[in-house]
């Protein structure tokens, strides 16, 4: 539940008819966790290493990593959003978000705003600027929710090269631009139909999402598109270090429904890097809610993947399973159990830039998650 904490001195003074407020929601979250860190990412640790010869120096070097010994660990977290909203007196809506602990990266500096949302929406449509999804995902997006307590990882989620889904996890080698934020983005709705276009910091890589909700008796069913084309940039394979990505593009689907109780959906997400390989990955997923119980299950599939960027996890896959069950007031008690990606190892142990092969391992979470 949001809570007005002040109407501003602009506000008051603002001619009749336009207004402005800021409010202070948050959440939180306590619990236990299983093979994962504070923040429900894979805790990895070193099973295997060899001792390789680098340049006359005898090095040490990891070549696989699991699951670590000591499994168990306490999870908590607190977080707080500001948000500040007005009209004009024309009927134009503004605002703008940001979350207590990253306020400073939303003032933006020399770089730009890489954290929080700005925005202005009016009858022709929304434009915002900040730490928001690219216009793909934001049309195509999670082919089925998730309900554990962190996320564990989030391998439910599709890749994006654009910001959003699951294109930074540090347990995959999915690519991520660090110059993606501030991502700027247009949306327009009408009749069910939805368009967005979006662009990075640098304007020079175009998303495209277009969406269609169909409304049922009880239930609706929406169709996803999404496309982005990316402009070359320096990136970070996990593990293996800092390689350049040249120019290259992603396609992306899904297809969800939601049928009285239940919930379906399927997505796919191709992702084609020039010489640094291809991508395709896909993910589906069932969920039913009766009352104040919710269950949902998911299935990933890295369906091929070549050369540097996917040859580690091509055929690999990734499940799992969550329970919520709502307490009411803005409470829930959260759980769940996940099964991560596997990879191999990329490029040889005596190589300057290695990867070590990782282990498919898996994590879960039990908690109580609160909104405010």
């Amino acid at each position: 539940m949001k809570r007005v904490l002040l109407l501003s001195a602009a506000g008051l003074c603002m001619a009749p008819g336009a207004s402005a407020e800021i409010t202070l929601s948050g959440n939180a979250r306590l619990g236990l966790g299983y093979g994962v860190f504070n923040n429900g990412e894979v805790r990895l640790e070193p099973t295997r290493s060899v001792t390789v010869d680098r340049g006359g120096v005898p090095v040490e070097v990891d070549t696989r990593l699991g699951a670590p010994s000591d499994e168990f660990r306490a999870l908590s977290r607190v977080r707080f959003i500001f948000t500040g909203t007005g009209e004009t007196e024309s009927g134009i809506t503004f605002g703008a978000s940001v979350r207590a602990d990253n306020a400073r990266d939303g003032e933006g500096g020399t770089e730009g705003q890489t954290a929080g949302d700005v925005f202005a929406a009016g009858a022709w449509g929304t434009l915002t600027y900040g730490d928001i999804d690219g216009a793909d995902y934001n049309r195509v997006g999670d082919p089925i929710s998730n309900v554990t307590l962190t996320g564990l990882g989030d391998f439910n989620e599709l890749p994006f090269l654009s910001n959003g889904g699951g294109s930074d996890n540090d347990e995959l080698q999915f690519l991520a631009d660090p110059d993606v934020r501030p991502t700027v983005r247009y949306d327009y709705d009408v009749a069910g139909f939805g368009l967005s276009l979006s662009t990075d910091r640098d304007l020079d890589s175009v998303g495209v999402g277009a969406g269609y909700t169909l409304a049922l008796d009880d239930g609706e069913v929406s169709l996803g598109l999404g496309y982005y084309d990316f402009s070359g940039f320096r990136g970070d394979l996990a593990y293996y270090g800092e390689v350049d990505v040249p120019d290259g593009d992603e396609w992306s689907a899904s297809l969800r429904g939601r049928f009285g109780d239940f919930r379906a959906g399927i997505g796919y997400a191709a992702i084609r890097a020039g010489d640094l390989g291809e991508l395709d990955v896909v993910s589906g997923g069932l969920g039913y809610t009766r009352g104040a119980w919710s269950v949902y299950g998911y299935y990933a599939s890295v369906l091929s993947g070549d050369k540097l960027f996917g040859e580690a996890y091509d055929g690999e896959d990734s499940y799992g399973a969550s329970l919520q069950y709502d307490l009411g007031g803005g409470a829930t008690v959260n759980m769940g159990v996940v099964r991560s990606y596997g990879a191999d190892a990329v490029g040889a142990p005596e190589d300057a830039q290695f990867a070590p092969a990782v282990d498919a391992v898996t994590i879960a979470d039990f908690g109580i998650s609160m909104t405010f």
